[in-house]
């Protein structure tokens, strides 16, 4: 794990080699292996699996990214669609709409309860009906997943914190240790000049002092020199303790800037602030249904221009015809329409985001692989071996997936 550590290291403001929690979340980490030992086979192939784990989680999101950025591009090409119509056929269809209109008034002309859910979020919901359900479970699990990040990125970061403390003050030992023994070795030099003296100006008998002063200088220097070892050992593991856990930070953090990408989109998709919200309006939703589908059924007028409505969308060419039903209020107010419009631009460019970051991220581990492979053709075939158990994992997750899909 202290290779996604490496794999984004990055100087902070104070000029440490450690990534700081305050990075700009949107922020593509850059792949640095100057700390690698790319030579030992353990760090070279977990280094390797990371990048290409990263470019298999980066594939997956783009593969949801890209289902739901279609969806949303189709309903703005049959806004386009509509509005390119021949304006014989827009003034047809906004006939009929007007109709339509009328009719769902009366139909639902009913007296107003406080309890009612608004018009505007019953047919917003009753358009995301088949989504709801799966909404409101994939915003709390988000959430409470986001939750459990921020939690274990304080952890990390207090722990962290503790490591780099400890490494200050091993550091601050090693150079106090050696500028005693720089203080020693001066006062060995004073002394024996001082016995020399003695002994040859004075002639006194200066033996003892020689041993003694050697002696003593001897333990000193033996004992720092032991300290010394004891505390670059110790700096040592206090280091690989420090990057296993800015390797986790990175992977906590890369996650959690995909979560929250998820949840400010399920965010903006229901028109909600939090799961609980969203659940009421389902709640609420549903009583709504239930007793609408107890009132009158919809006339056969009603019904009649319904088709009518629907045969003329699909002249305009329009795709999904059946969800313009939900909307004709659209169809005869241009600020509706207009609305409508921006929500799904604003909807399609937050996906594009999130396509180009994790776009981003697949072509920058995949940059990284093959350069190591140029840098390193020893290790080519080794690099080549692990792509390959790589993509046959992704072919055999392909398949895994094409088969639940026929299945359904």
């Amino acid at each position: 794990m202290s290779f996604w550590r490496k794999l984004f290291r990055r100087k902070n403001k104070n000029g440490s080699p450690y990534v700081s929690l305050e990075d700009t979340e949107q922020t593509i980490p850059v792949f640095h292996r100057e700390n690698i030992n790319i030579h030992d086979k353990k760090e070279r192939e977990q280094y390797i699996r990371s990048c290409l784990e990263q470019i298999s989680d980066s594939e997956i999101e783009m593969r949801h990214l890209e289902y739901e950025y279609n969806m949303v591009t189709s309903r703005l090409t049959d806004i386009e669609e509509l509005e390119r119509a021949p304006e014989e056929m827009q003034l047809d269809i906004r006939e009929i709409a007007e109709k339509l209109s009328a009719l769902e008034e009366e139909q639902t002309g009913y007296a107003v309860s406080e309890d009612r859910i608004s018009d505007t979020d019953f047919s917003r919901m009753e358009q995301l009906e088949r989504d709801v359900q799966d909404g409101i479970k994939k915003i709390q699990e988000a959430e409470d997943y986001q939750k459990l990040v921020k939690s274990d990125m304080r952890k990390l970061n207090g722990e962290r914190h503790a490591y780099e403390y400890r490494w200050e003050e091993l550091d601050r030992e090693i150079r106090n240790a050696s500028g005693i023994a720089v203080i020693c070795f001066i006062a060995l030099v004073v002394c024996l000049i001082v016995l020399f003296v003695l002994q040859i100006v004075l002639q006194f008998n200066t033996k003892l002092g020689y041993v003694l002063v050697i002696c003593i200088a001897a333990a000193v220097i033996l004992k720092l020199f032991i300290r010394h070892g004891e505390a670059g050992r110790e700096i040592v593991q206090v280091e690989k303790d420090i990057n296993r856990l800015i390797l986790l930070q990175n992977t906590v953090k890369i996650r959690y800037v995909n979560n929250k990408h998820l949840l400010d989109y399920l965010y903006m998709k229901f028109h909600v602030k939090r799961a609980s919200q969203l659940q009421e309006l389902w709640d609420s939703y549903q009583g709504e249904k239930n007793e609408r589908e107890h009132r009158e059924q919809v006339s056969k007028d009603y019904i009649y221009y319904q088709k009518e409505f629907l045969k003329l969308l699909r002249q305009a060419r329009i795709r999904d015809t059946s969800v313009w039903l939900h909307q004709v209020s659209a169809v005869l107010d241009e600020k509706e329409m207009t609305k409508l419009r921006q929500e799904f631009v604003n909807r399609r460019k937050v996906l594009r985001e999130q396509m180009d970051y994790n776009r981003e991220l697949t072509e920058a581990a995949q940059a990284e692989v093959t350069d190591i492979s140029g840098k390193y053709p020893k290790y080519k075939e080794e690099i080549l071996e692990l792509i390959s158990e790589y993509e046959r994992k992704q072919k055999t997750a392909r398949t895994v997936r094409s088969v639940n899909y026929h299945n359904r």
